[in-house]
């Protein structure tokens, strides 16, 4: 709880904390048995900004400190780039493009898949 910044909500019921919060006491309890691989699905969506920012924060400590890796279904494409080392972009079931966050970025069918054009 100390580690995602939510110890002093520890006598708190979970239903009760904000939408942010649950986020991250979802990541902490993934996190808790000191995994090396964790799967994140969407934990950028529907969380504000600061957030957001202290999830980021967490996820990158985690990775540094204590070598664990996470893959991260996300749509907040912000999110995965700032966060992510390497990036898989899928499109209708399928890989589009795998690099960089600056190799995706700049990748014709990635922008022609989400941006049309």
């Amino acid at each position: 709880m100390r580690f995602f910044k939510l110890d002093g909500l520890a006598g708190e019921a979970a239903g009760g904390l904000s939408y942010g919060q649950q986020k991250l006491l979802d990541a902490a309890m993934a996190f808790m048995g000191g995994p090396r691989l964790v799967l994140l699905d969407e934990p950028a969506g529907g969380v504000n900004l600061t957030m957001l920012a202290d999830l980021k924060e967490r996820l990158t400590a985690i990775n540094r400190e204590r070598h664990a890796t996470f893959v991260v279904i996300e749509h907040n494409m912000e999110f995965v780039m700032s966060l992510c080392a390497r990036v898989v972009v899928m499109a209708e079931g399928r890989v589009l493009a795998e690099g960089r966050p600056d190799e995706i970025r700049a990748n014709p069918a990635v922008i022609e898949a989400y941006l049309g054009h």
